[in-house]
């Protein structure tokens, strides 16, 4: 309830600030509208069976292209087993497995589930290996995402590790991993081309997706409001999971309610909330000079090593919350702090903390196009999720 209070009041903001907010944010909207209303327009495609192409090639440039193939409704989200999708991602040229698609450099000339998968014992060994050596936060993550969705259906839980578990990646066979390209159709697949190009550069790649991915079945994908029903909503469930090394001297704790997905008009001012929030970290360098209040007190007190927010979204949900590293013995303290300052983004906001939080939003989404392959990364992630690619001067008028 207070996180819907929170969301209802930012959105309030948003329409209708103070004067000092609004000049704080006009000024520097001057400042950068010049190359935001200018910047390029991504040229799109969409094939026959419904694979989608883009491209926002350099014509002036001499510089390389870089290709991003993203495949939906593959990711760990939808493994039977445990850890086949990310087998699976290695397997096609290294790809990145996440929570509900994988990400591939370059055009992979088969995605279907007869993809031969080989030295299978190898990449078991190897995944397995990065699993048991994963960071605590990382395991963590997992550990949230599995309480939070503990009731979603086997093939298609947000609860499923992303990597899976060492005990899970051994009982994986070649037909599970092959399996995973079984139910993906031309929908489901982006390609986005970046980098230098010439005049013909995106036909070119259209050319190339239509010889590689022309034969899968034809279908709408996940961007599509179509695909999913209120009714297959990930249903989140408040818990509490603790794993205890009393040898170790520092926890690693996660605290998270439940978020909105890609979609829903709460996804901006959640976006908002982390910036105001912040994070911190006593590698940064920055001490108690950070910007936002809550890392303020945390620094000043010594209370973490390091405390991030965070803003997770997915194509029907969203997680939203701060994970923190910090000494055993002053846990109590950090919550303290922590638990006032998510409490006061529904009614304690200044109009300086939120004018600074915008500023730095608009920052984190600027940096999002910065460069070649982020840029890449970025346009397939928004055809992926609402099916087309965002105008800068959109988003930053949003």
């Amino acid at each position: 309830m207070m996180l819907q209070l929170a969301t209802r009041r930012l959105q309030g903001q948003m329409r209708g600030m103070s004067t000092v907010a609004a000049s704080t944010v006009a000024s520097s909207s001057d400042a950068i509208q010049s190359y935001v209303s200018e910047a390029p327009v991504a040229m799109v495609t969409k094939l026959d069976n419904g694979v989608t192409v883009a491209s926002l090639f350099c014509a002036d440039s001499a510089g390389p292209s870089y290709t991003t193939t993203t495949i939906s409704n593959s990711g760990s989200r939808y493994d039977t087993v445990g850890g086949e999708a990310a087998i699976l991602a290695s397997t096609l040229g290294g790809g990145v497995v996440g929570r509900e698609h994988i990400s591939l450099s370059g055009i992979i000339p088969s995605l279907s589930s007869s993809t031969e998968v080989n030295d299978l014992d190898n990449l078991k060994a190897t995944l397995s290996a990065k699993v048991t050596n994963s960071s605590y936060e990382s395991q963590m993550m997992d550990h949230l995402h599995s309480t939070a969705y503990q009731t979603s259906p086997q093939g298609n839980s947000l609860g499923n590790a992303l990597e899976g578990s060492v005990e899970s990646i051994a009982s994986i066979t070649k037909e599970d991993v092959a399996s995973v390209l079984g139910n993906v159709s031309g929908g489901d697949v982006v390609v986005v081309g970046t980098g230098g190009g010439s005049g013909s550069g995106h036909e070119k790649l259209v050319e190339d997706v239509e010889k590689a991915y022309g034969g899968l079945a034809k279908g709408m994908g996940s961007g599509s409001s179509e695909v999913a029903s209120l009714g297959e909503k990930s249903a989140f469930i408040g818990s509490d999971v603790r794993i205890r090394y009393d040898s170790h001297n520092t926890a690693t704790i996660a605290l998270a309610f439940e978020g909105a997905s890609w979609t829903d008009p709460k996804a901006m001012p959640l976006a908002l909330m982390t910036t105001l929030l912040g994070s911190f970290t006593t590698s940064s360098g920055l001490g108690k000079n950070v910007s936002s209040a809550m890392c303020q007190e945390v620094a000043d007190h010594g209370l973490a090593s390091s405390i991030s927010t965070f803003n997770l979204a997915y194509s029907d949900t969203g997680l939203f919350g701060m994970v923190a590293t910090a000494p055993d013995n002053k846990l109590d303290d950090l919550l303290w702090y922590v638990m006032p300052n998510f409490v006061r983004l529904a009614h304690g906001v200044s109009d300086e903390e939120f004018a600074r939080a915008k500023l730095a939003l608009k920052m984190q989404i600027l940096s999002a196009y910065d460069g070649d392959i982020a840029l890449g990364g970025e346009m397939a992630r928004q055809l992926v999720t609402i099916d087309r690619i965002i105008p800068l001067s959109e988003m930053m008028a949003r």
